[in-house]
């Protein structure tokens, strides 16, 4: 696998991904797809639910696209990443706590077929038989299945985290910060966490100095965002940073999930282990369409993707160079395929990375009512959870030197990672 060649692209929408797009009733954000196909030459696409995956293969077919993604997937250039496992807090007696649950036919290899496309909602997605049979054949073989096994220490740190005052303070902020952007609400608050022992000694209460419900009333019906919310959110990030670690990738995501994966890949750089890795940013205004927006108002479909994705293939090469990347040539090159494209009256936005120091720099260093409080179970979580920034560490000190494509806060992470 080529360097910087592939990137795992999570596109489902809730509340820590793409809540801008779910906030209109969507479940799957395919501008984000779009978007990752114009900067890897292989997109490792994940869905969570079977309603998802439907609505995936509704929109291929509404645009008359069906043949072209199966192509896509018979290439390569798209392979389904399939947790098989789900990641979700757990209330006893009012304590949360965060597991992997996995049923016997989630743990068995090779049953994407049986629980995804033979599943009533995709077949209503697809109803056309001959339609149905290129779909089984298309998908054969050509799916990752991720299994709890491999993420346990990830969700064990995840569960640190949540009763770190730090780190939930990071991940609540995330979610704010978002929220009052698509909402246009003005100036997010700076959010606060704080942890204290239980009185019973059987977990930790943590309260924070904005209420959730004023921010579900905020977020509105459709974007979902209750207290066990942000421990979900740590579960996942982690999550994906292992898939990331392990298959040697990149992650193009959506907002918020960006900024909790930007600070935890902080998080790690920052441990003794890793002291000489440094995150670097690049974050410049392009003259670029913002592909994400055009295609999830309906103004794109995937042929026109595939079009403008032939032309991008400079990013591309750019992206998978080892010498040191020129940030003015990415700029032109931008500006070139804008150009090109015909999306002119199409707004702009700007191309937002960040990556680890190694193969290539991508720029410069890195320079209200209190909630109710909620309990938590630790456990004995702390073992675990070190040995998951330890070997994340290592594989980041090897020869994985991620690039994550993602809005984030630098200056908000780096003021928590330095604890002021």
């Amino acid at each position: 696998m080529a360097k910087h060649s592939t990137a795992l692209v999570p596109i489902d929408t809730w509340a820590f991904g793409s809540p801008d797009v779910q906030a209109i009733g969507r479940s799957v954000d395919i501008g984000l797809m779009a978007e990752a196909l114009l900067y890897f030459e292989r997109v490792l696409l994940h869905v969570t639910t079977q309603s998802q995956f439907a609505d995936l293969l509704r929109w291929v077919q509404r645009s008359g696209d069906f043949e072209l993604f199966l192509s896509l997937v018979r290439d390569g250039v798209i392979t389904m990443y399939d947790y098989s496992f789900h990641t979700g807090p757990i209330s006893k007696d009012g304590v949360y706590s965060l597991w992997n649950i996995q049923d016997a036919v989630q743990a068995a290899y090779g049953t994407f077929h049986r629980r995804f496309l033979y599943h009533r909602e995709v077949e209503d997605a697809v109803p056309n038989s001959r339609r149905r049979k290129a779909l089984y054949a298309a998908f054969r073989d050509r799916v990752i299945e991720a299994k709890a096994d491999d993420f346990g220490p990830a969700i064990e740190n995840a569960r640190n985290d949540f009763y770190d005052s730090r780190r939930n303070a990071v991940i609540v902020q995330a979610f704010v910060d978002e929220l009052y952007r698509f909402r246009k609400l003005g100036r997010p608050p700076e959010i606060k966490a704080h942890i204290t022992p239980r009185a019973d000694g059987l977990g930790q209460d943590v309260t924070w100095n904005v209420s959730y419900d004023k921010l579900q009333e905020l977020a509105g019906a459709t974007v979902p965002f209750g207290n066990h919310t942000p421990l979900a959110a740590a579960g996942v990030c982690n999550r994906l940073l292992w898939s990331a670690a392990t298959r040697q990738c990149d992650l193009y995501l959506g907002p918020p999930m960006g900024y909790l994966v930007g600070d935890k890949l902080y998080e790690t750089v920052r441990t003794p282990a890793r002291i000489d890795q440094v995150l670097v940013e690049l974050k410049t205004r392009v003259e670029f369409p913002d592909v994400r927006a055009v295609v999830n108002d309906g103004a794109l479909t995937l042929t026109e993707i595939v079009k403008l994705r032939a032309q991008a293939a400079r990013f591309r090469m750019w992206l998978q160079s080892e010498a040191d990347r020129d940030r003015d040539a990415i700029v032109a090159y931008h500006n070139e395929v804008a150009k090109e494209s015909g999306l002119t009256r199409a707004a702009r936005k700007s191309v937002a990375a960040f990556g680890v120091v190694g193969g290539g720099a991508l720029g410069g260093a890195i320079g209200a009512a209190a909630a109710g409080p909620i309990g938590g179970a630790v456990g004995g979580a702390a073992g675990a959870g070190l040995t998951y920034l330890t070997d994340l560490g290592a594989k980041l000190g090897a020869d994985w030197h991620p690039v994550v494509f993602a809005e984030w806060l630098q200056d908000r992470i780096a003021k928590y990672v330095q604890g002021k």
